[in-house]
């Protein structure tokens, strides 16, 4: 129903930010409602890092979800050997690619040209789906990224993933290295892994997708190492948006960031897109009076597609009449326009006193306290 392929990649990078340590429990639980979403395939974890890790990831395969489940490895035989005693479909084995990353890890592009065929026959012994990885393809060159794909598209690998492991490209420049991918390998199945360092991976993700990436590895919540990943959630409605993934449940996505924010022990900016506690709250008297007609008059989508209210207006400096109007009507309090222009001023003085919104029940005593004094000042002037 989709033109994308999702993986999910939470439980395996979204772990991997500093201080995230889910337990078995959470996991099961994150990979149940990633299921639920509707999530194409969950990389489940790295089964090299140990018994524990492997037991988990054997849990989440019994749980016989509709999501496919991969695992994460590197270009190590040992690693896929671990990997095979889990029972995962897929495999991601990563290849370091850079000049900086094969230096630092003490290898040569000969080993690259010599391991990738021999790991990839190994590890179709043991999956049914074999895929690998161009780790840091933005900074290692165009020159030798394609002479890895060519060794690739020869052995019939079943995927590849351009990874921007340091974050260092831009929309344009995602754009131009997946259709230069696209224009020499037609055929490729293309996966795109994008990290947040300059706080372009969304965009970059949805970007490489547009130019032709079939496949996105994404976190929720855009958990994972440094600045993190390219948040599922965003990624996705961006995609729902263009009129392009319409077979997820996206209902869930609100309950899903908000699990594994608490899971991870990482609390959700308030500003965050999708889910964060302001994305469908409105202030301004222009936003809110337009948001009472319209619920889409200033969002880009209805906040219950994802599980949320459609929208909230809060009550502060720069509120307006109209839906101060309207929040009296449904407190069964009338009120002329004199007393809402009182009250208007009063909320916008408290709120730039106090430096936050005003409640409901603080807006309640204003409005009986200016009703108060008009009545006061009504009997001494009889």
């Amino acid at each position: 129903m989709n033109d994308v392929w999702i993986i999910d990649a939470t439980l395996r990078d979204g772990e991997q930010a500093p201080g995230v340590a889910f337990s078995r429990k959470e996991k099961l639980k994150i990979a149940q409602l990633l299921d639920e979403t509707g999530i194409d395939e969950i990389e489940a974890g790295t089964p090299a890092m140990g018994t524990d890790e492997r037991e988990t990831v054997s849990r989440i395969v019994e749980m016989r979800t509709n999501a496919r489940i991969s695992v994460w490895s590197r270009a190590l035989p040992e690693d896929i050997e671990q990997a095979a005693r889990t029972g995962a479909e897929g495999i991601h084995v990563a290849f370091p690619l850079s000049d900086i990353q094969l230096s630092a890890m003490g290898k040569s592009r000969q080993w690259v040209e010599n391991a990738l065929p021999e790991l990839v026959e190994h590890a179709r012994r043991y999956f049914k789906y074999v895929g690998v990885g161009a780790q840091d393809a933005s900074r290692c060159g165009r020159d030798k990224l394609f002479r890895f794909l060519e060794t690739a598209d020869r052995l019939n690998v079943f995927r590849v993933r351009l990874a921007d492991t340091a974050g260092v490209l831009s929309p344009l420049a995602t754009a131009a290295l997946i259709r230069d991918v696209k224009t020499a390998y037609p055929r490729m199945d293309i996966d795109f892994h994008a990290h947040n360092d300059l706080g372009m991976a969304t965009a970059n993700a949805f970007t490489a997708w547009q130019s032709g990436a079939s496949s996105l590895s994404l976190t929720v919540g855009g958990l994972g190492e440094r600045a993190g990943n390219a948040a599922l959630e965003e990624v996705l409605m961006a995609i729902k948006l263009s009129g392009k993934a319409t077979g997820y449940h996206f209902t869930i996505l609100y309950t899903l960031c908000k699990y594994v924010a608490e899971a991870a022990g990482r609390p959700i900016a308030e500003g965050k897109p999708v889910c964060g506690a302001m994305a469908f709250s409105h202030e301004s008297g222009i936003h809110a009076a337009g948001t009472l007609v319209d619920t889409l008059a200033f969002q880009a989508f209805d906040g219950k597609e994802v599980g949320r209210e459609s929208f909230r207006n809060l009550f502060g400096k720069h509120s307006g009449r109209t839906a101060l109007r309207r929040f009296l009507e449904e407190q069964n309090l009338p009120a002329d326009e004199c007393r809402i222009a009182a009250l208007k001023k009063k909320i916008a003085d408290m709120a730039g006193q106090n430096r936050r919104n005003v409640s409901p029940a603080e807006i309640v005593e204003y409005y009986k306290n200016i009703c108060k004094n008009v009545g006061e000042n009504d009997k001494s002037v009889s």
